[in-house]
């Protein structure tokens, strides 16, 4: 049941979402401008007084809304969260970087380092891929990821999660259960065999769906084109990708985002990774130090070190 607190501010976001105060909106639908003033609104001897069926009726008339959209005004959808604070995305940063340290899907090795697929060398080593096994940990960075794509992108700008094979399939399927989306996957090409597809799972090629491209992390960007031009011949419109994990060290990253038209959303880097590890001394100083020159110039390490 909705209380006379509620009816009156379904009223009020009404009246702002079609540019108006309460005594504009009033006005507007031929009533008194007084009418909902907030003094209007409980009696002289403090008794709530509601607003009449017949000017609930006008105000709707005047902005074509139906009564389910004001209803929907009332009790706005838990999926508008508006933007999100900078001291947010930090919080959401630190914990990602913490689990991703704990559950060991992070890991600093100074003294031995890592050979790489590129057969170069890196003190560092990510793989999200692991994630999936720890259910609490997972759960709570999905919960994190579908609240920052809310914010970011927007809830009504997303129609379609799309999982780049293969790390990013698991994660398209936690997050579009999580918003209330269909999915899809991509193939990096087409099976070779059927239906020739690459895009997997029901895509309606005759509208054009707002689609986020889902992955488990980015390094420069440059592998997730194949993706992003499957589902663009195949009619979507394709603005925004998210990772758990970009490594936002390498200045190609943001260039190949800009060129392919992009927005990338992210939960952390490597550099909120060092802070977390810093901070709770995960890893001791050399090792760190070792990390940070890195971060600072991996190129340059990896040549000197390779």
């Amino acid at each position: 049941m909705y209380t006379h607190d509620d009816i009156w501010a379904g009223i009020d976001r009404l009246a702002e979402n079609y540019g108006y105060s309460a005594s504009g909106l009033a006005k507007k639908a031929g009533l008194d401008p007084t009418s909902f003033n907030k003094s209007k609104r409980v009696s002289p001897d403090g008794k709530p007084r509601w607003p009449s069926t017949e000017s609930l009726s006008k105000i709707l008339a005047a902005t074509d809304s139906t009564m389910s959209e004001f209803f929907d005004l009332i009790a706005p959808s838990p999926f508008d969260l508006g933007k999100m604070p900078a001291s947010r995305r930090k919080e959401i940063a630190d914990v990602t970087a913490k689990i991703l340290i704990e559950t060991q899907s992070v890991l600093f090795n100074a003294k031995e380092p890592f050979t790489l697929t590129s057969g170069k060398k890196s003190p560092v080593y990510i793989d999200c891929r692991k994630l999936i096994g720890f259910y609490e940990e997972r759960e709570l960075l999905m919960d994190l990821a579908a609240e920052m794509l809310i914010s970011d992108i927007g809830y009504n700008n997303m129609d379609y999660m799309a999982g780049g094979e293969t790390a990013g399939i698991p994660y398209a399927a936690f997050i579009s259960d999580r918003l209330e989306k269909p999915m899809v996957y991509v193939r990096k090409q087409p099976k070779g065999f059927g239906r020739m597809a690459q895009i997997e799972g029901y895509f309606p090629e005759d509208n054009k769906q707002k689609v986020v491209l889902i992955e488990d992390l980015q390094t420069d960007g440059g592998s997730k084109k194949v993706f992003f031009d499957a589902l663009r011949a195949a009619g979507a419109i394709v603005e925004h990708a998210f990772v758990i994990f970009h490594y936002g060290i390498f200045e190609a990253s943001a260039r190949n985002m800009k060129e392919m038209g992009v927005t990338l959303h992210q939960l952390c880097e490597w550099r909120d990774v060092l802070a977390v590890a810093r901070q709770n001394r995960y890893f001791d100083e050399d090792t760190l130090k070792v990390v940070e020159a890195f971060l600072n110039n991996p190129i340059g390490w990896q040549e000197k070190n390779s």
